[in-house]
């Protein structure tokens, strides 16, 4: 099979991929630096799959993380912070931080100074993404 046409296809070809990367990982032949047969029907599987995805699926694409929550994220992280604690070095309340951090609720400027001073995160960032 060249083409997946139908979801029956599909679904068939999704199976044979889980078996045959189960079946690779088991014996080992996944490792970056080999090239086999195992790899090579993987990739056109996964392929074939995405095709048809991109194609027929209504999938909605996973969306990319802001840059500067990501670096909030990783500041945060650094520092062993909980949700609470980074809450209380913004000085908003954890429910604010919390859809913040989910890109469900917007900066405003006066957060933003905060980001940029409590957090030392590059203004121009912070103007870029808020």
């Amino acid at each position: 099979m060249d083409k997946i046409s139908n979801r029956t296809e599909y679904d068939m070809v999704k199976v044979q991929l889980e078996a045959l990367i189960a079946c690779a990982t088991e014996k080992g032949f996944l490792e970056s630096d080999l090239d086999n047969d195992y790899k090579r029907e993987i990739a056109r599987l996964g392929l074939m799959m995405a095709e048809y995805e991109d194609s027929c699926l209504e999938i909605t694409p996973l969306r990319e993380k802001n840059p500067l929550l990501v670096e909030m994220d990783d500041f945060f992280y650094k520092h062993n912070m909980k949700q609470k604690e980074g809450a209380e070095l913004l000085g908003i309340n954890e429910s604010t931080f919390s859809q913040i951090m989910n890109g469900k609720r917007s900066i405003s400027i006066v957060l933003a100074k905060r980001i940029h001073r409590q957090l030392g995160i590059d203004g121009n960032l912070i103007l870029e993404y808020c």
